[in-house]
């Protein structure tokens, strides 16, 4: 018989999480906005949630198994209250994402603090990243750095704080472009193309 092999960290692992419908909308609507594919969106929320020290310190309550996690102790409490199973029903549906063996791995650490089978664990990150504003507004400035012109860019907080100071709204990078392909609709731009009209229309005369 021939030796057991070890699993191949270049391996990649499907993780189907069940989330809200209105969740997967909102993660789609993301996705699309920001011209990367779902699982990649779902994948990016999950490694943020996993290096994010307020998430897991917010979760921690709910470890009932003691967990080390990157050198850091998550003491388990049997008491604990159990962040529950995945939910069913017609309002819920799975969204797949695909792991790298060392995320799925630091996933399913969490997990087993947790109490949960990875899949859960996985659903309860992406919640706690995608609503977290540091995530979303790092995220997309990040995104439309690496898509729009450094002029683009700077008109673009040029007008993030024109409208800021000017009509008492706090405006982020998420909400800013998601108003901005909401405004200009045609199909066939490009992201830096649809910022160029946004800035020509409504940077005129400011």
């Amino acid at each position: 018989m021939g030796e057991k092999r070890a699993p191949r960290i270049d391996k990649k692992i499907d993780v189907k999480a069940t989330v809200h419908i209105e969740f997967k909308k909102a993660i789609y609507k993301m996705a699309e906005i920001s011209d990367v594919s779902v699982m990649n969106f779902v994948d990016i929320m999950l490694k943020h949630a996993l290096g994010s020290k307020r998430i897991l310190d917010d979760l921690s309550p709910h470890f009932i198994r003691s967990v080390r996690f990157k050198n850091v102790l998550y003491p388990g409490h049997r008491k604990a209250e159990h962040i529950g199973d995945s939910h069913t029903g017609v309002n819920y549906v799975r969204i797949k994402t695909r792991l790298t063996f060392d995320t799925f791995e630091d996933m399913k650490l969490i997990a087993d603090g947790l109490d949960v089978k990875p899949a859960r664990a996985c659903t309860v990150l992406i919640q706690e990243a995608f609503h977290s504003q540091y995530f979303i507004d790092g995220y997309v400035k990040k995104y439309l750095g690496q898509s729009v012109t450094d002029d683009q860019l700077i008109k673009l907080k040029e007008i993030m704080e024109y409208i800021n100071r000017d009509v008492n709204y706090n405006l982020n990078w998420g909400t800013l472009l998601s108003y901005i392909v909401q405004e200009v609709k045609e199909p066939a731009k490009t992201i830096k193309e649809k910022v160029n009209m946004f800035v020509i229309n409504h940077w005129r005369d400011k």
